[in-house]
């Protein structure tokens, strides 16, 4: 799963002896609203979120050639998810405005966990009257009410999550119903996604010690670094996202996202820069769908890795399905941010600034709105 540890890390690993993670008291420290718990529980959640797709009534829809996904931050990633596997042309918004190209043959998605995200719901008042079909999934918020005033069928998912932590919630019964109305290729039966993502739990979960936790030990690695996580176009370009983004809220850290063969056009000639980024860390994420021409991509980085004395880690995703393997590189990633949160001594679960941020937002709108 995770592999090439660079032979300074492994250094800073055995000489420490400290063992913070493998200590109840100091995960409760600072884990303060139970986060590892709604992270043990991510295989639970994904089956309650595949039941909650097969029950839901979608109605048919004919003459759909592309896919609008309008969503921001975790609400998004269901929309990367699903265009990775879509059969059609799938777009993720993250935008108060909506593409020029929409017509009647879009369906168009709005997610928005809590159902008041701003930019979903700007969209989502663009595309009624312009998309004859339209899906809104949310626990409710405004979206659940302009869906009841609008008619819009709304997918419903249990509220009372960070809207990180409900990624099964939000991206499975997307994946379900796609799935049900032809727009979304064989995935594979959901039993086969289902046990990989328990072998990643059985391996990463708190009571696993750091010596057989590979996400305990990444997290190890990458303390006090900044990750540099490296993907590939329409493979694991959208794991290498939430990875950072994940590093960014639960961890509070700095980390940044790129994928291979964009990356080999420009910020290879960053990397060497070894007065400038003398904390970076490099993670090549890969699995088995990766095209053999950025395999060799990515091997050739390795060798030049080694040679500028780079530190890197490739972190090799499993799973019988590709969609086992996606979304299980991402579920050690969770777990990976999480440990890496609790090691540099804040709560995994609180996003403060983000709350702060969005109520200084809020008052400008609405001295604008009065200036109007």
């Amino acid at each position: 799963m995770v592999s090439g540890i660079d032979k300074e890390s492994d250094l800073r690993y055995h000489r420490s002896s400290m063992r913070e993670l493998d200590d109840r008291a100091f995960l409760t420290k600072y884990d303060s609203e139970g986060m590892i718990f709604v992270l043990d529980r991510f295989v639970d959640q994904c089956k309650e979120a595949i039941g909650t797709g097969e029950r839901f009534d979608f109605p048919g829809i004919d003459s759909i050639d592309q896919i609008i996904v309008c969503g921001m931050g975790g609400s998004a990633m269901a929309g990367e998810i699903a265009r990775r596997f879509a059969r059609v042309p799938l777009v993720v918004n993250r935008s108060y405005d909506l593409p020029v190209f929409i017509d009647r043959h879009t369906l168009l998605v709005a997610i928005s966990y809590s159902g008041n995200t701003a930019e979903t719901l700007s969209s989502l008042d663009q595309a009624i009257g312009r998309c004859t079909s339209i899906l809104c999934i949310s626990s409710g918020g405004k979206m659940g009410e302009i869906s009841k005033a609008q008619g819009i069928p709304l997918l419903k998912i249990p509220s009372g999550y960070q809207p990180r932590a409900a990624m099964g919630h939000l991206a499975l019964p997307l994946l379900v119903t796609l799935s049900r109305v032809g727009l979304l290729e064989d995935i594979g039966p959901w039993e086969t996604l289902l046990q990989e993502l328990d072998r990643v739990r059985a391996r990463c979960t708190a009571t696993v010690p750091i010596e057989e936790n590979p996400a305990k030990r990444l997290a190890r690695t990458l303390s006090g670094r900044i990750p540099l996580i490296y993907g590939t176009v329409d493979n694991t370009d959208l794991v290498a996202m939430r990875w950072k983004t994940q590093i960014n809220e639960n961890a509070k850290q700095p980390a940044f996202w790129n994928v291979f063969p964009e990356l080999n056009h420009n910020e290879i000639l960053a990397l060497v820069r070894a007065d400038l980024l003398a904390n970076q860390y490099v993670l090549l994420l890969q699995n088995g769908y990766d095209l053999p021409e950025n395999c060799n991509r990515v091997e050739i980085m390795m060798a030049l890795f080694e040679k500028n004395k780079v530190p890197f880690t490739e972190v090799k995703a499993e799973g019988e399905s590709e969609l086992a393997q996606v979304l299980s590189q991402i579920y050690l990633g969770d777990y990976v941010s999480y440990y890496l949160a609790l090691l540099n001594e804040v709560d995994p679960t609180p996003v403060a600034l983000i709350g702060e941020f969005k109520q200084a937002l809020a008052k400008r709108e609405a001295l604008l709105r009065e200036k109007q």
